[in-house]
Parts: C-alpha cells; sequence; structure tokens
C-alpha cells in the first residue's frame, strides 16, 4: 500500500496575481509606448516636413521620447523592441526600405548604447539621449554610405553629431515629466 506522502505534486505553482498583475501592466505601458512613438514621428513628419530644418534629412527624433521613456519606465529590452517595431511599422504603413534603413540601424545603435549608459552610476538621462542620439546619427550614416556606395558622406558626420546632440537634449528634457508621470501612475496602479 502506497502512503499519501509518496505522491509526488507534480502540479506547478502558477505565478500570482501581483506578479501576473505587473506582467499586463509592463505589456500594456509597452504597447502604449509604441503607439505614442507612432503618433510622435507622423507629428513630427507633419510639423517638420523634410527641408525645413537646417541639415538636410536630420530630424529632431521626437518618437525617441517614447522610446527613452520606455527605457526609464518599462525596461531596456522593451525599449529595444519598441524602437524595432515603430521601424518596421512604420515600413508597413507606407515607408520605404531607404527609410526603414535609416529608422532601424539608428534606433538599433541608439538602443544598444542607451542600454549600456544607463547601467553607467553618473550618467543622467541626458547623457543617455544624447549618446543615443549620437550614435543614431553614426548608424544613419552607415546606412547612407551603404545606399550611395560613397565613403565620402562622413565628412558629414561632425554636422549631423551636433545637431544630434542638441536634440538628444531635447528628447531627454521633454522625456522628464513623462517619466515621473508614468512612475507615479504606475505605482499607484500595481499597489
Amino acid at each position: 500500500m502506497r502512503s499519501d506522502f509518496s505522491k509526488k505534486n507534480t502540479a506547478k505553482p502558477g505565478p500570482d496575481k501581483s506578479s501576473r498583475k505587473r506582467q499586463i501592466y509592463r505589456f500594456t505601458k509597452m504597447a502604449i509606448m509604441l503607439s505614442l512613438a507612432l503618433v510622435l514621428s507622423v507629428v513630427e513628419a507633419w510639423l517638420l516636413p523634410q527641408g525645413i530644418l537646417p541639415l538636410p534629412g536630420w530630424k529632431l527624433g521626437l518618437a525617441n521620447i517614447a522610446i527613452l521613456v520606455t527605457m526609464y519606465t518599462v525596461g531596456k529590452r522593451e525599449a529595444l523592441m519598441v524602437a524595432v517595431y515603430r521601424s518596421l511599422l512604420i515600413l508597413a504603413f507606407g515607408g520605404n526600405i531607404v527609410g526603414f534603413g535609416f529608422s532601424l540601424l539608428g534606433g538599433v545603435a541608439a538602443g544598444f548604447t542607451m542600454y549600456v549608459l544607463i547601467e553607467i552610476k553618473h550618467v543622467s538621462i541626458f547623457g543617455v539621449s544624447i549618446g543615443g542620439a549620437a550614435m543614431h546619427a553614426i548608424g544613419q550614416i552607415v546606412v547612407a554610405m551603404m545606399f550611395a556606395k560613397s565613403i565620402y558622406i562622413v565628412s558629414y558626420l561632425p554636422w549631423l553629431m551636433v545637431a544630434s546632440s542638441f536634440a538628444g537634449g531635447i528628447i531627454a528634457f521633454l522625456s522628464i515629466p513623462v517619466i515621473k508621470a508614468l512612475d507615479h501612475i504606475g505605482n499607484e496602479m500595481i499597489q
């Protein structure tokens, strides 16, 4: 006769409600940030059409607000996912392959740079954003060199780095109140 103690409990414990609630909240916040990135891309294209800014091909990068906010409020991996999904969705909704290349390589380069910089203790949100913007510019120059098949495009990089650093500072400045608001709201919702 077998005793009841010899039976193994094969049922796996499920996640508690608090953990499940946090997962749903993180996924929802990431989806909202992706939507915000798409909306900001469209708004920027509408408000600042090509040629209106002083450097050809340069944009302020308002969609990076959503990526930076995601990095600070949801997670680094999720921010990279928002950057990649944004590029894919822009391509799907009427973008072109050249624009997709600029967006994807620039976004991934910026995302990985911010991923590293956010871990460094004395780097502020401004340093993270400016570093990401600078790497975005480098990624775009690499894509431009591939499409144009010319190394001379590198001569445009110093101007683009200055403009990108300026844009990175503005993006950080605009992201701070959003991060504070989401942290406050998130803490109330999870509890």
